[in-house]
C-alpha cells in the first residue's frame, strides 16, 4: 500500500529537490557574473571573491539539504516502525536513527546496497554536519558492500562512483551529484518499503495507524461531530481527505 507516511515524505523531499536545483542554477549564474544583486534588495553583499562565495554557498545548500532530507527519512522510518501489520521489529535499547534504519531494512529484507546503505550514509552525513565531533560512519563491511555495488550504482544513478561518494563523505565535502544521488536512493528505498506494507485489515489496524500518526483524538472528535451532520459519511470523508487520504478506503470498509 501507499502508507499515510508516504505522501508527506514525497511532497517534502520533492520540494527540497526543487529548491536545491533552483539554488544551484542561481549560484551558477552568480559565479559567472550573470546574476547580480538587484538595487532594491536591501542586504549587505560585497564578496571579495565571487567564485569562492558562490561555491561556499553551494556547500552550505548541499549540507542543509542533507540535513533536511535525513530528517524526513528518519520521521518516515519511525512512522513505519510503529505501523500496524508490519510485525515485530527488533530494535536495540534506545535505538538511534541509523539503528532504526538498519533494523527496518533487515526486517523487510531490503538488501540492495543502494537502498539500504545510501540512506544510511545520508543519516551519518547528517550527524556529522549537526555534531562536529561525530564520527558516524558505515562499518567496514558496509563500505565494502557499497564499493562492490559500484557498477550497479553507476548504471542506476547517473554514473555516480561509490568510491568517490565515500571519499567526499570522509572529507565532508558533498557534491551536487552526491546529494542528488543519495536523495534518489532514499526515494527508491521508500518505494521499496511501501511495497512491503500490507493494507489495513480491520478497524483496529485503522485506529492503530491513526494513533501512530497522532490523529486518533482528532478522529474521535470528528466522529462525534459527524453524528450531528446531515451527511456523516461526507463529513468523515472530508476529514480523511484532509488529514490522511490513504486511510479513507479502510475507513469506508471497516467503519
Amino acid at each position: 500500500m501507499k502508507t499515510p507516511a508516504y505522501k508527506p515524505f514525497i511532497d517534502s523531499v520533492g520540494k527540497t529537490v526543487h529548491h536545491l536545483n533552483t539554488i544551484a542554477v542561481g549560484l551558477s549564474g552568480v559565479e559567472v557574473g550573470k546574476c547580480t544583486k538587484p538595487e532594491e534588495l536591501n542586504i549587505s553583499w560585497n564578496p571579495s571573491n565571487i567564485k569562492h562565495s558562490s561555491r561556499d554557498a553551494r556547500q552550505f545548500t548541499l549540507k542543509a539539504t542533507i540535513v533536511f532530507v535525513a530528517e524526513e527519512l528518519c520521521t518516515y522510518n519511525s512512522l513505519i516502525i510503529g505501523s500496524p501489520n508490519i510485525g515485530n521489529i527488533t530494535l536495540p535499547k534506545d535505538a538511534d536513527r541509523s539503528q532504526k534504519h538498519l533494523a527496518l531494512t533487515e526486517h523487510l529484507k531490503i538488501n540492495d546496497p543502494a537502498l539500504q546503505l545510501g540512506p544510511l550514509l545520508l543519516i551519518h552525513w547528517r550527524n556529522r554536519i549537526i555534531h562536529r565531533k561525530s564520527t558516524a560512519s558505515l562499518t567496514a563491511s558496509q563500505i565494502m558492500a557499497l564499493k562492490d555495488a559500484n557498477n550497479q550504482i553507476k548504471d542506476n544513478y547517473k554514473h555516480l562512483c561509490s568510491y568517490k561518494l565515500l571519499e567526499d563523505f570522509n572529507i565532508g565535502l558533498p557534491t551536487l551529484k552526491d546529494v542528488s544521488s543519495l536523495i534518489a536512493m532514499t526515494i527508491n528505498y521508500v518505494h521499496a518499503v511501501e511495497n512491503h506494507i500490507p493494507e489495513p485489515e480491520s478497524k483496529e489496524d485503522l485506529e492503530n495507524w491513526l494513533k501512530n500518526l497522532d490523529l486518533y483524538n482528532e478522529y474521535e472528535r470528528a466522529q462525534r461531530v459527524a453524528l450531528s451532520k446531515h451527511n456523516p459519511l461526507g463529513y468523515m470523508t472530508n476529514f480523511f481527505n484532509t488529514q490522511c487520504p490513504k486511510l479513507l478506503t479502510a475507513y469506508k470498509l471497516f467503519c
